[in-house]
Formats: C-alpha cells, structure tokens, sequence
C-alpha cells in the first residue's frame, strides 16, 4: 500500500486535535469526484481531516484526486492512500478506518456530496450528548422518488439510549434504523473496541454491519437536517443488472446472522431473514442465470424453518 499526504505546508501541527475524520472510497468515479471533493473543503471546520482511499482505478480517478488536492489551500487536512490491487468499498474503508485520526468517523461515497453545513450539524448532536456511538443525518437522494426509505424526517426522536430501546426502533417501530454506512457520525471507539470492520468483498456490506453494530449500540442521535445528497448514478453496484453480487451477498449475510442470533430478539431476528431470504429465492427463480445460488438459498431456508420450529414448540 503507498500513502501520500498533503498537508498544506507547516500549517498543521501533530498536537492539533482532529474531530471528525471523513473517509471516501474513490473507484472509478472520475466523473463525480470533484462534485464529492469540493462538498467536503466546504466544510467550515479546522478539525478535519479527509481520508481518500484510491482503489486501484482504471480511469482519471487518481489523477484528479491528486490534482485537487494540490490545488487545495483550506484548513483541512488531506490524506491519499493507493491500494496496490484493486479490493473493493468494505477494504477501502477497513483502510480509512485504520488510518484516521478522528475521535468520530464518517463515511462519504465518492460519487455523492454532503451539504455546507453537513459536520457542524452532527457536531452539534455530538456535543450536546457526549460519548454518543453513533450520529446520524437525513439524506436528500436525487432524483427523488416516492416513499424514499432514506429520507427520515419526523421518524426518529433526537437522541435513544439503552441497547433494548434502541433495538425496539431497528426490530419494531420502524422496522430498522438507517442502513447506509455514509452520513453516520461513527464514534471510532465504537468500531475499534467492538471489532466492527466491514465484512471484505461483499455487496450490501451496509445491512451485515448495522446487525452486528445494533447488537453493542447504547446511544443514538439523529438530526432531521439534511446532511447527504445521495445520487443515482447509471454505474453504481446498486444499478448493475446482474443480480448475481447482490444476492450472494443478501444470503452471505443471511448465513452470518443465523449463526449469531440473540435469544431475546429471535422472533424479529427471524421474521428479518424470512423476508430477506424468501426474496433472494424469488430472485433466483426468476432468472436461470442465478440457479447456481438455489442450493445455498435453499440451505438457509431450511435451516430457518427448522429454527423456526424449535421456538414455536
């Protein structure tokens, strides 16, 4: 792996306290990465640093980055690691991860941008409820759509304490909190002290490490303010036609969490996976070209049921 830092000179001392480290996996996003760039040095902060994590890419990516942060004369501090061969968004960001600075963590994709005021804001929550493990924002996605699960305005109350409170707003109230890693104030403690690393070379790595996070989770903040522009954009994971990733991925995660059920949520915990799986096995007998995952489905089905079957009784 080789680092590069940009620091602007002699301007930044080692003793100066970073708050808040913002981390942006950037593959092949050539195209969005100044809009993602230029949202970030808006931030009216001294207290930041910006982590980007360069995955191996094969268009201008690097250049650009490169480009933009030398050009660059702000108050935050920048810092480019290039990846020797190509590991996907859960390593770039296990590599942010370990290469922060910040009491807080936030997640920013490359091809989106957070508002003016996007770290002021969480700031505020995080300081108006000290040691808080996780604060969240409202996404704006663009274009907009009908019944937009992103967007949380008058869902969730400003601040939830206990692990069972907070569980009860994942599990029942409102059938979960926000899944996307991105727009989430991470205290790094949090992660760091409760093992919680992205699961590697997954797609929907999110949903795998919300479950285990809820499981630790004791303080939550959340502000209606906007915070995140999310965009659709026609070359993301999420708009790829190949179901293939997204299913193994939806039954890796499956797997994972019929293995580290908790007793006293196992009625919501499995009402989850029936839904979750019932649907992989509906995308898979769709299309014939998904029939190589029906075994796997198929295990994991059973292995529900018999679960299932043991609670009931």
């Amino acid at each position: 792996m080789r680092k590069c830092r940009f620091e602007n000179g002699e301007r930044f001392l080692e003793t100066e306290v970073i708050k808040v480290s913002v981390i942006v996996p950037l593959y092949n996003k050539e195209q969005y990465f100044e809009r993602c760039f230029n949202s970030v040095v808006k931030q009216d902060r001294k207290d930041i640093e910006c982590i980007i994590v360069e995955d191996c890419s094969t268009d201008n990516s690097l250049k650009l980055a490169n480009r933009l942060i030398e050009s660059y004369t702000g108050n935050i501090r920048f810092l480019l690691i290039q990846h020797e061969q190509n590991g996907g968004l859960s390593i770039a960001r296990n590599t942010g991860i370990n290469n922060s600075n910040g009491e807080y963590l936030y997640f920013l994709d490359s091809d989106d941008e957070i508002t003016d005021n996007c770290i002021d804001s969480l700031m505020i929550l995080a300081n108006k409820y000290p040691g808080v493990d996780i604060v969240q924002g409202n996404i704006f996605q663009y274009p907009r759509v009908e019944n937009d699960c992103y967007e949380l305005k008058g869902v969730l109350p400003e601040f939830i304490k206990g692990n069972s409170e907070i569980r009860e707003y994942y599990y029942k109230r409102y059938k979960r909190l926000p899944v996307n890693a991105c727009n989430k104030l991470i205290k790094k403690k949090f992660i760091t002290q409760n093992d919680l690393y992205y699961k590697e070379r997954l797609v929907h790595e999110d949903y795998h490490w919300l479950f285990f996070a809820i499981k630790k989770l004791e303080t939550f903040a959340f502000t209606d303010e906007y915070c995140y522009i999310r965009y659709f954009v026609p070359d993301s994971i999420m708009m790829n036609p190949d179901l293939s990733q997204s299913i193994s991925g939806y039954l890796t995660i499956a797997e994972d969490i019929l293995n580290n059920l908790d007793v006293d949520w196992l009625e919501q915990q499995i009402r989850q996976l029936r839904w979750m799986l019932n649907w992989q096995n509906e995308r898979v007998l769709s299309d014939e070209r998904y029939s190589f995952l029906m075994p796997k489905c198929q295990i994991l089905l059973a292995l529900l049921a018999k679960i299932s079957n043991r609670i009931e009784k």
